[in-house]
This record gives structure tokens, C-alpha cells and sequence, in this order.
């Protein structure tokens, strides 16, 4: 005990001169509130309570009263398990005044325009007065991060759009805690078993999940064997374990020395549709790029998942060999503007900066220390603030870090936040773009191994 006390003392030791000032954290929260978010109405959600009065201190406060008059003064209001019944419900009404039929609240000064909020608010309360939901942590539990979102995503909103902002943790605490990760994980599980229904960080929904679940209902018993193959080609394994048969039963030279462009066919249930099977060298010149496609004639689309692919080509070395009556030719053209089209997807995805860079983020604060001089136009920071907030390519982020050198060397703040706005006006939109891209994937580099027929 005496040595968890000594070791606690000297984590206190190390956190208590971390002021609100130095909280870079609840700093990246004011600079949203200050910037895309003005005037908005704002649910924020945190796990601890705690952390809910504190941000309420810090926000709402005596010593924030300069804070609340450059986001327009607006109500803001705290509630966690301290609060009872009767205040809770207030609380609501007046966030929700039209969700909840309390028309005398709206746009008085009893209507609410920020919440701070546990966990307590996660479930039964009508808040679609608002689209705006902030989760100044993310809860370990996904069931938790729905329902969050769900008091704000339900019948009778009258936004077209909803906004789910999430403030992760910075890289390092990340790559220590694994907090993301670890959340990410429950997630795809829940996906693969087919409850996830809405995107809780930003990650794809699939819909299969949700088809299966309505064949069952609708007793289709094929489902059952569909799954059954699904989960076990979920597994490299099985994919290296049929590798490894082929080529113990016909020999990596008698592999090699097909031809380019061979093409088979057979039978399969429920099947009518095209395999193809490209190749291409890697831009990079480190290795082969392999391209599994297959075209689905009843539905005239295209799929990519090697998993589901495997499925349906997979048969025995004593399998009939059936050749369907399809415009081989027509469908390959289809099959090549489809990879090259994703493949330029997936480039972009890759290459595109996806966090930012902590020089913007210290910018960003920079400018907004010195927003109230007189010198300093405030609309102009703000919009350098706005565009300091999406993640940026390193070339542009390089002459950030040019300009906030010049700034540290003079101290001439207007200077900075010119060389924010010419760089605004430079790139715009184009921030996002990386200096220099990968090499292209060319129509001529994609090389045809093999094709099959698939025939019901």
C-alpha cells in the first residue's frame, strides 16, 4: 500500500501545476465552439462526472465570461447524477422545448443552448431540437456511443443532417491506452453480428448483416449454409490451406507455365455471373498488385470481397466444367474501369491526411490568444481557425511551420495570421491534396491471369 501511495503522490506531483490554461484538450473544445459550432445548439457528452463540472466550470464560469461573449452568450447548463428528478426534467425542456411540447420556452431566456452531460441523459429523452453532439470521450462500451447519438437521431427532427464529433485521445496516450482500438474492436464485433445499424466512429456499416438477419426472419434456409461458408473462409487460413493442396498436388512449375487469359467455368446453385483475376506491378515497383473481381449478372454488379469470391469459385479437381453464354469481353471492360476506379478510391483514402497536425492546433491557439487585439480582425481569425481544423497535407503543414517560425523569431501575431490566410487562399480545398501522390495505376499495367464462369 505505502508503495502505490508513494507512486500516486508522484503522479499527483506530476499533474497538479496542469491548469485549464495548459489543458489542451479543453482548448481544442473552445476552438470548435468559437468556430464551426457558433450559435449552434450542442449536446456534450462525458463519462465522468467530474469532468462534466469541470468543463461546466470552464465554460460556464465566473472567469469565462469573455469565452461566452465570442460564442454569442448562450445558456448553458450541467447534468449528471447529482441532479434530481424534477431538474433533469427541466434541464431537458428547456434544451428540447419543441421536442418535448413546451412552446412557452422557445426562444425565451429559459431555452438552453449547451448541455454538459454523463451518461445519465443516454436514454428515453426527446432532444431533436438538436444536431450537434459532442463526446468529449469516448465510452469503452459502443452500446453506450449509440445511444448517445440516439438522443439526438430520432423521429421527428426536422435536421436533413447530424453531426457526431469526436474528440479522441492525442497519439501518444492512444498508442499506450489503445482506447480507440480497443473500442474499434467491439465495434466490428457487433457489425459482424449484425446489430450495428449506424456508424458510431466514422466506420462503414454493412448492410449484408442486416439482409441476413430479414432471410431468417423470413425463414430462408439457405442463409444457414451461406454463413456457415462465410465464417469459414473468414480465415486466411483456409485460403493458405488450399494453396498449399494445389501446389503439393500440381507443382509451382506447372502453375507458371499456364497462359495468361485461361478460363474455365462450372456449376454452381443460386450463381450466374463471371470471375476475374488481374494483376499489375506495384507503382512502387515492391511487388504484385492482385485484383479479385466478380460480376454478378442477375444483379449487374461488380463485388471485391476475396472471401465471398473464394465461395463461389471454389470446387473439386473432379468438378464438370461448365461454360456459361456471357459477353466475356463486354463484362472484362466493366470488371477493369471498376478497379482502376476503386484502386484511385483507395489511393486517395490512403494518402489523404487523416488527423492534424499538433503545429495547427498550436496555431490555432496562438491566433486565438491574441483574438481580442485591436489590431487583429476577428472574423479573419476566426476563418484562419476554421482552416487550421482540418487535417492538412505535409507540404502545406511545412509552410505553416514556416510561418510560425517567422512569428516565434518577431512576435508579430498580424504577420502569422496573414501567412494563415494567403495559405487558406492558396490551397483551399486542396490542403487535404499530398505533395507528391503515388504513381497512378495505368489501363495497360493490369495483366488478365485467368477468368471463370459461374453458371446456376
Amino acid at each position: 500500500m505505502q508503495h502505490d501511495i508513494d507512486a500516486l503522490t508522484e503522479v499527483w506531483h506530476r499533474v497538479r501545476d496542469i491548469t485549464p490554461e495548459r489543458d489542451a484538450k479543453l482548448r481544442a473544445l473552445k476552438t470548435l465552439l468559437e468556430g464551426r459550432l457558433v450559435g449552434q445548439k450542442l449536446l456534450v457528452f462525458t463519462y465522468y462526472k467530474d469532468t462534466a463540472r469541470y468543463l461546466y466550470r470552464e465554460l460556464a464560469g465566473e472567469s469565462s465570461k469573455e469565452f461566452l461573449s465570442r460564442i454569442g452568450d448562450p445558456l448553458i447548463r450541467r447534468m449528471d447524477s447529482g441532479a434530481d428528478a424534477k431538474e433533469r426534467r427541466a434541464i431537458v425542456d428547456g434544451f428540447a422545448p419543441r421536442a418535448n411540447k413546451c412552446a412557452d420556452i422557445v426562444g425565451t431566456d429559459r431555452e438552453i443552448d449547451i448541455v454538459i452531460s454523463t451518461d445519465v441523459l443516454s436514454e428515453g429523452q426527446n432532444l431533436q431540437d438538436c444536431a450537434h453532439l459532442i463526446n468529449y470521450d469516448l465510452h469503452w462500451n459502443p452500446t453506450r456511443m449509440v445511444q448517445r447519438a440516439g438522443r439526438i437521431d430520432r423521429i421527428g427532427t426536422e435536421f436533413e443532417t447530424l453531426f457526431i464529433h469526436n474528440m479522441f485521445p492525442e497519439a501518444g496516450l492512444e498508442r499506450l491506452l489503445k482506447l480507440v482500438e480497443r473500442l474499434s474492436q467491439r465495434i466490428a464485433a457487433i457489425d459482424q453480428a449484425g446489430f450495428l445499424d449506424a456508424s458510431v466512429l466514422g466506420e462503414v456499416v454493412h448492410p449484408r448483416n442486416f439482409n441476413t438477419l430479414r432471410r431468417i426472419r423470413d425463414e430462408d434456409g439457405t442463409v444457414i449454409e451461406e454463413e456457415e461458408q462465410f465464417t469459414e473462409l473468414a480465415s486466411n487460413e483456409f485460403l493458405l490451406q488450399s494453396l498449399r493442396a494445389v501446389l503439393g498436388a500440381e507443382g509451382r512449375e506447372r502453375l507458371e507455365a499456364f497462359p495468361d487469359g485461361i478460363h474455365s467455368g462450372l456449376a454452381k446453385p443460386r450463381a450466374k455471373g463471371l470471375f476475374f483475376y488481374f494483376q499489375a506491378p506495384a507503382p512502387d515497383g515492391a511487388g504484385k498488385l492482385h485484383f479479385w473481381r466478380y460480376y454478378d449478372a442477375a444483379d449487374k454488379r461488380i463485388l471485391d470481397n476475396r472471401h465471398l469470391i473464394a465461395n463461389l469459385i471454389a470446387c473439386d479437381r473432379d468438378t464438370p466444367r461448365v461454360i456459361g453464354d456471357y459477353e466475356v469481353f463486354e463484362v472484362q471492360e466493366k470488371v477493369i474501369e471498376h478497379i482502376l476506379h476503386s484502386y484511385q478510391a483507395q489511393q486517395a483514402l490512403e494518402e489523404a491526411p487523416k488527423t492534424v497536425d499538433p503545429l495547427q492546433q498550436t496555431v490555432a491557439t496562438t491566433i486565438q490568444g491574441f483574438m481580442n487585439r485591436p489590431e487583429i480582425e476577428r472574423q479573419d481569425a476566426l476563418a484562419a481557425i476554421r482552416f487550421l481544423s482540418r487535417p492538412m497535407a505535409s507540404v502545406v503543414v511545412k509552410e505553416l511551420r514556416g510561418a510560425y517560425r517567422h512569428f516565434q523569431a518577431s512576435g508579430a501575431v498580424g504577420d502569422l495570421l496573414a501567412a494563415v490566410r494567403q495559405i487558406a487562399e492558396r490551397y483551399g480545398a486542396d490542403a487535404r491534396v499530398p505533395g507528391k501522390p503515388r504513381a497512378a495505376l495505368r489501363r495497360q499495367d493490369l495483366r488478365l491471369i485467368c477468368f471463370d464462369h459461374l453458371c446456376s
